[in-house]
C-alpha cells in the first residue's frame, strides 16, 4: 500500500506553486536555487510519526466433561498497534459455559461471559472520538508541506527526529501548531469499555405431562461501563524565521526563545475531562414448545413471552487551568468558573408475544404461521403494541410421483412467504428519539439575575401523540435444490419489500413566530425488490484422498421511495420534477455533466466568442467546461451560462445494486486451503473528499493537497493530460463538486480472505502428549481488481479517508 504522503515530495511543491503563479500571472516564485536545494531532500510528516501496524493474538480454551455435565471455558486476549505511534487497541475476552442435566426431564445451563477493551490514542479534537477511520488526521499527514523542517536544532540545522525546537510551517492555518506533536506530544484519549453477559437457561421436558411438550426459560443481564479520560495541553511551537531574507526562503534560522505561538486547539484552557456511565439490561423469554408427529402429519408449536428493559446513569466532569502538565484532577483549579459537571440518563423497555406453528404432511407439504405482538417504549400507550404476522409454505415437490426420480435431480423444493415485522427507524434510518410523543423541554442559553447565573429552558419538538410502528412486509418465492447425488446444490430466491408508515419530517411552512419545530409522522413509504442465487458444488477426487467444494452467490436488489413529501418544484409539473425521489433509489448522484476539458487556444476562442459562462467566470485553458441545459429557475433550454440550474441526474446507481461471493476449500492428506472473493456491480461512484463530491484545489498556492494536482494535470506543455490544470482555486472548473468527470465504474473484485493450513503429523505432535497441533497462514484484502484504484481502494470511503489496510497472519492452534 503506498500512502498518499509518499506520492509527493518537495520538488512537486515547488512545481506546484510554479505552475499556479503561471495560471495567476504572476511571477514563478521558484527557480534554480530552490530546486537545486530540494534536489537530495523533502520533509516528511510520516518520517515522525508513522509505524507499520502489527496485532498479536491469543487464546486458551478448555472443554470436557460428561454424560450429566459438560463444560467449556475461553481466555482469550487481542492486542493492536495502529499505523500512527500513540494509538493502541487491547481487548480480553472471558467465557465460560455449563451445562448440568439435573435430571432426565431437566437440563440447566449457564454462560457467562465478560470483556474489557482498552483503547488509548492521541488527542484529536477534529473528528469524533470514536472514529476509528481517522480520516481527517490522515489527509493532514499527505497535505501538509514538505519544504519547511518540522524540528530545528539548537542552531537552526534541520533535524529529522524530535528535538526541543518544533517549528511551525510558515503559510496557510499551520502558523500555529504541529501535526507531529499532535502525535506524539503529552495528550491523549483514553477510552475502557467493560462488558459483563449472564445467561441462565432451564429447560423442562414436559412429556410425561403431554407426549412433544417441552419449555424453556432464558435470563439475560447485561452489565456495561464505559470511561472516557481526556487529557489536553496546549502546544508551544517556534515561528520558522528565515536565516537569509535575501536567499533562499527555505533556509532556517536559530529559533528565537522571543518568538514562539502557542496552539490551544480551539479551547480556553488546558483541561481534563471524564466521561463515565454505566448501563444495564435484562431480557427474560418464556419458551412453550410442542413437537409430534401422527403418522405422516407433523406439527410445531412454539409461543413465547419476552420481556427487556434497560437503562443508563452517565456522568460528565471537566476540569480546566491546572498548574502544572499533568494528567490528574488535585493540580487543577477549584475555581467553580475552571469546573463543570452533568448527568444524564437514559431508560427503555419492550415486551413482545410470539407465536409459531408449523405443519407437514409427509415431509411433502409445509405450511407454517407465526407472529410478533411488540410493544415498544418509543410509542404512546394507545399506539405502543403492534401485530406483526407471518405466513410460509413450501413443497417438497420432488417426492410427488410425476416427478422422474432419475439421478441428476435429488432434491426439489418450492418455497412461497410473506412475513411482516415492526421498525422503529425513521425516514434516515435512525433511532426514533425517546418520549417524541411528550411535550419535552431542554437547556436553552443562560441569564444573569442579581449575582447569579441562571441557565433557561425551552420546549423542544411539538409533540406527536400518534407515533407508531412502521410496518414492513417482505414477499418472497424460491427453490431449493440438489442435483447430480447432492453434488450440485443451490438456491433461488426472488422478493419484495415493502416498508410503510415510516416517521419523517412534513414539509409545512410555519410561521417565524412559532418557536418550534414539528415532530416527525408516520407516513413514508419504501420498497425493494430483488433476488439471490446462491450454488455450491462437493466433490472428492484423486481416489477419495482431495476433497473440496466450490461456491458462489449472486444478489441484485433495488430500492425506491413511493412515498415522500417533496418540494412543490420536484413533484409533476414542477421545473425540476426529472429530480423527483418517487419511484427512484435513494442514492443516485446529481451534478454537472462535462464536456471535457479545454484544452487547445481554439477551444477556448469558440467558447469565448460565444459569450458562455460558469458561474460568472470566463472559460480557461486546462479547465473542465459542462453541458447547458437549462436557464435561470430550471427552465428548459440552454442559456449561455453554468451555474446551479444546469445540475442534471448522473446516476441511479449510487449504491451498489449487484452482490456477490465465490470461493473454494480444499483438503488434501494434512493440508487446507480456503479462499473467498467478493465483489459488487452496477455501481457508479463519484471521487470524493470530506468536504462532498470532486476533488478540491485545498492547497491554494501552496502545495497540492491532493497528490493528484501533482499528477498528469494540464499544462501548456501537456495538453492531452487526464486531470485539470492546477489553478488553486475551489471551482467547478478546477475540479470541486460534483460533476460527471469524476463519475467512474465502482464494480471491484477482490479477494477477501486466503487461509492455508498444515496439520502436523500425528507422530510428531503425539511424541510431546500433544492431541494436535495446525500452522496456518492467514491474508485478508490480498488485491482487488477495479476501476476505482486510479485514485483509491475500491472500498475506501473518500479520496482522503484512512485506507483499507492489508493483513498478513501466521498461527498456530495446538491442542491438548
Amino acid at each position: 500500500m503506498e500512502l498518499l504522503s509518499d506520492k509527493t515530495t518537495a520538488t512537486d511543491e515547488l512545481i506546484y506553486q510554479n505552475r499556479v503563479a503561471e495560471y495567476r500571472g504572476t511571477a514563478p516564485p521558484n527557480g534554480e536555487e530552490e530546486f537545486a536545494y530540494f534536489s537530495d531532500r523533502s520533509y516528511n510528516v510520516n518520517d515522525f510519526i508513522w509505524q507499520n501496524p502489527w496485532s498479536q493474538n491469543y487464546s486458551l480454551s478448555v472443554a470436557g466433561g460428561s454424560d450429566k455435565l459438560t463444560y467449556y471455558s475461553l481466555l482469550s486476549y487481542r492486542g493492536e498497534e495502529g499505523s500512527y505511534k500513540s494509538l493502541e487497541h487491547g481487548k480480553f475476552n472471558l467465557r465460560t459455559n455449563v451445562t448440568a442435566q439435573i435430571s432426565d426431564r431437566i437440563k440447566l445451563g449457564v454462560n457467562i461471559s465478560a470483556n474489557q477493551q482498552n483503547h488509548d490514542r492521541f488527542y484529536w479534537p477534529f473528528s469524533g472520538d470514536d472514529d476509528y477511520d481517522v480520516s481527517d488526521l490522515y489527509r493532514v499527514t499527505f497535505n501538509w508541506p514538505k519544504v519547511y523542517p518540522y524540528y530545528l536544532e539548537e542552531d537552526g540545522t534541520p533535524a529529522n527526529y524530535v528535538t526541543d525546537y518544533p517549528v511551525q510551517t510558515p503559510m496557510g492555518s499551520w502558523l500555529a501548531w504541529s501535526v507531529i506533536d499532535q502525535i506524539v506530544g503529552n495528550r491523549y484519549i483514553k477510552t475502557r469499555k467493560r462488558q459483563l453477559n449472564n445467561i441462565l437457561t432451564l429447560d423442562i421436558d414436559l412429556g410425561d405431562l403431554v407426549p412433544g411438550l417441552t419449555t424453556k426459560v432464558v435470563g439475560n443481564y447485561l452489565a456495561e461501563d464505559f470511561m472516557r479520560k481526556k487529557f489536553l495541553t496546549f502546544q508551544t511551537n517556534y515561528v520558522f524565521n528565515q536565516a537569509d531574507p535575501d536567499g533562499n526562503r527555505f533556509l532556517p534560522a536559530p529559533p528565537d526563545p522571543n518568538k514562539t505561538n502557542v496552539f490551544t486547539f480551539s479551547q480556553n484552557q488546558e483541561f481534563l475531562s471524564y466521561d463515565i456511565n454505566t448501563a444495564w439490561s435484562y431480557q427474560f423469554d418464556w419458551f412453550l414448545n410442542y413437537s409430534k408427529v401422527f403418522g405422516k402429519h407433523g406439527i410445531d408449536a412454539m409461543a413465547v413471552y419476552e420481556q427487556a428493559e434497560n437503562g443508563l446513569y452517565g456522568a460528565y466532569s471537566k476540569a480546566e487551568d491546572p498548574v502544572t502538565d499533568y494528567d490528574q484532577d488535585f493540580v487543577y483549579s477549584t475555581d467553580a468558573q475552571m469546573r463543570f459537571g452533568n448527568g444524564y440518563e437514559e431508560i427503555g423497555a419492550r415486551r413482545s408475544l410470539i407465536g409459531r406453528v408449523n405443519y407437514n404432511f409427509a415431509e411433502k407439504y409445509i405450511a407454517e404461521f407465526s407472529f410478533r405482538y411488540d410493544g415498544n417504549t418509543l410509542f404512546p400507550k394507545d399506539k405502543r403494541w403492534g401485530f406483526f404476522p407471518s405466513v410460509s409454505a413450501a413443497w417438497r415437490i420432488i417426492d410427488e410421483p410425476f416427478m422422474n426420480t432419475s439421478d441428476w435431480l435429488t432434491d426439489l423444493k418450492l418455497r412461497a412467504s410473506v412475513g411482516t415485522t415492526g421498525n422503529d427507524l425513521d425516514v434516515n434510518g435512525n433511532k426514533i428519539t425517546p418520549f417524541s410523543y411528550l411535550q419535552t423541554y431542554g437547556n436553552s442559553g443562560s441569564y444573569i439575575f442579581g449575582n447569579d447565573l441562571y441557565r433557561g429552558i425551552a420546549p423542544g419538538d411539538t409533540p406527536n401523540p400518534n407515533l407508531t410502528w412502521a410496518t414492513s412486509t417482505t414477499y418472497n418465492v424460491g427453490v431449493d435444490f440438489e442435483l447430480i447425488d447432492t453434488r450440485l446444490s443451490g438456491s433461488l430466491d426472488v422478493f419484495y419489500k415493502k416498508e410503510e408508515n415510516i416517521l419523517g419530517s412534513r414539509l409545512v411552512t410555519l410561521p417565524d413566530n412559532y418557536g418550534q419545530s414539528l415532530a416527525p409522522e408516520n407516513y413514508a413509504a419504501r420498497s425493494w425488490k430483488g433476488g439471490e442465487l446462491s450454488l455450491m458444488w462437493r466433490d472428492v477426487a484423486a481416489e477419495g484422498k482431495l476433497d473440496y467444494s466450490v461456491y458462489g452467490n449472486l444478489g441484485y436488489a433495488r430500492d425506491q421511495w413511493d412515498v415522500l413529501d417533496q418540494n412543490p418544484i420536484f413533484q409533476e409539473g414542477g421545473n425540476r420534477a426529472s429530480e423527483s425521489q418517487i419511484g427512484q433509489p435513494a442514492n443516485r448522484i446529481f451534478g454537472l455533466r462535462a464536456l471535457g476539458i479545454i484544452r487547445t487556444q481554439e477551444q477556448l476562442d469558440e467558447l469565448m466568442e460565444a459569450g458562455f459562462k460558469q458561474y460568472g467566470r470566463d472559460p480557461y485553458l486546462g479547465g473542465l467546461y459542462f453541458e447547458d441545459v437549462r436557464g435561470d429557475g430550471f427552465s428548459e433550454g440552454p442559456d449561455g451560462k453554468i451555474d446551479g440550474n444546469d445540475f442534471q441526474l448522473l446516476s441511479n446507481n449510487a449504491a451498489p445494486r449487484l452482490n456477490y461471493g465465490f470461493g473454494f476449500n480444499v483438503n488434501w492428506s494434512n493440508f487446507s486451503v480456503n479462499a473467498h472473493f467478493q465483489g459488487v456491480g452496477v455501481y457508479d461512484r463519484i471521487i470524493s473528499n470530506q468536504e462532498g463530491a470532486g476533488m478540491r484545489q485545498h492547497g491554494g498556492t501552496i502545495r497540492p493537497y491532493y497528490p493528484i494536482w501533482a499528477d498528469d494535470v494540464w499544462t501548456p506543455d501537456n495538453p492531452d493530460a487526464q486531470y485539470p490544470r492546477p489553478i488553486g482555486y475551489n471551482w467547478y472548473e478546477s475540479g470541486t463538486g460534483s460533476t460527471s468527470f469524476w463519475i467512474r465504474n465502482g464494480a471491484y473484485l477482490r479477494l477477501k480472505n486466503l487461509n492455508v493450513a498444515y496439520n502436523l503429523p500425528q507422530s510428531w505432535v503425539s511424541s510431546v502428549n500433544v492431541a494436535s497441533a495446525q500452522v496456518f497462514f492467514n491474508g485478508t484484502n490480498l488485491f482487488s481488481i477495479s476501476d476505482m484504484k486510479e485514485f483509491h481502494d475500491p472500498e475506501q470511503k473518500n479520496y482522503d479517508s484512512f485506507p483499507l489496510m492489508k493483513s498478513l497472519t501466521v498461527g498456530l492452534n495446538v491442542k491438548f
